[in-house]
C-alpha cells in the first residue's frame, strides 16, 4: 500500500511539472516572438537581422517589408548615432538575412539569404536552381548523394525550368518527388 502511494504522489509530480515547463515554454515562447515594437502578427515574409541591432532575430510581415520597419522591430541601430529617419524605404523579400554593420557613424547592410536549414524550418521554399549541394540536404528526403545529382543535372541543363524536371534527376522518383515538392522552388 506504501508503494502504490509513492508512486501516485510521484505521477502527481511529474504531471505538475510537465505543466509547470509546458507553461513557462509558451510564456518564453510568446516573448521570443514578439520583441519590443513587434505587432504580433505573424505573417508569410520572413526576414532575419543580426549585427548592429537591439533586438536580432526573425521578423514576421504580412506584406512586403522595407529596411527602416525592419530596423524599427528590431529595436533600431544600437549605435545610435545614426538617425533612423534617415533610413531608407529599400525593399526585404522574404527569406533576406540583413546584416547591420557600423562604419564611421553610419550603417552598412549587407545582404545574405537566411540559411537554407532555417528557411525549412520557418516553412521557406529552398531554390533548387541557387542552393548549395549542402544546403539541398536541409530539405527531408534529400541527402548528400542526391543533392549532388541535382547540381549535377541542374549544370547540365543549365538551371531547371520546372520542378517536374526534378524526376530526371538520379535517386528522384515520383514518391521522392512527392515528399521534397513542399520545400522547394525554382
Amino acid at each position: 500500500m506504501k508503494t502504490e502511494h509513492k508512486y501516485k504522489n510521484s505521477r502527481d509530480g511529474f504531471l505538475f511539472l510537465i505543466l509547470v515547463v509546458s507553461v513557462l515554454f509558451l510564456s518564453s515562447a510568446d516573448i521570443l516572438k514578439s520583441p519590443p515594437g513587434a505587432t504580433g502578427s505573424c505573417g508569410n515574409i520572413i526576414v532575419q537581422i543580426e549585427g548592429d541591432v537591439r533586438y536580432p532575430g526573425f521578423y514576421f510581415f504580412d506584406k512586403q517589408t522595407t529596411i527602416k520597419a525592419l530596423l524599427e522591430n528590431a529595436g533600431g541601430i544600437k549605435s545610435a548615432s545614426y538617425p533612423a529617419e534617415a533610413i531608407k524605404e529599400i525593399p526585404v523579400h522574404s527569406g533576406t538575412k540583413l546584416i547591420v554593420l557600423s562604419d564611421q557613424g553610419s550603417p552598412v547592410f549587407i545582404h545574405k539569404e537566411i540559411s537554407p536549414f532555417n528557411k525549412i524550418t520557418l516553412g521557406l521554399a529552398v531554390s533548387i536552381n541557387n542552393e548549395s549541394e549542402e544546403g539541398l540536404t536541409a530539405v527531408p528526403g534529400i541527402g548528400p548523394v542526391t543533392a549532388k545529382s541535382i547540381v549535377e543535372e541542374r549544370t547540365s541543363r543549365g538551371g531547371f525550368k520546372t520542378l517536374e524536371e526534378l524526376k530526371s534527376v538520379k535517386g528522384i522518383g515520383n514518391k521522392t518527388y512527392s515528399k521534397i515538392r513542399a520545400y522547394v522552388k525554382l
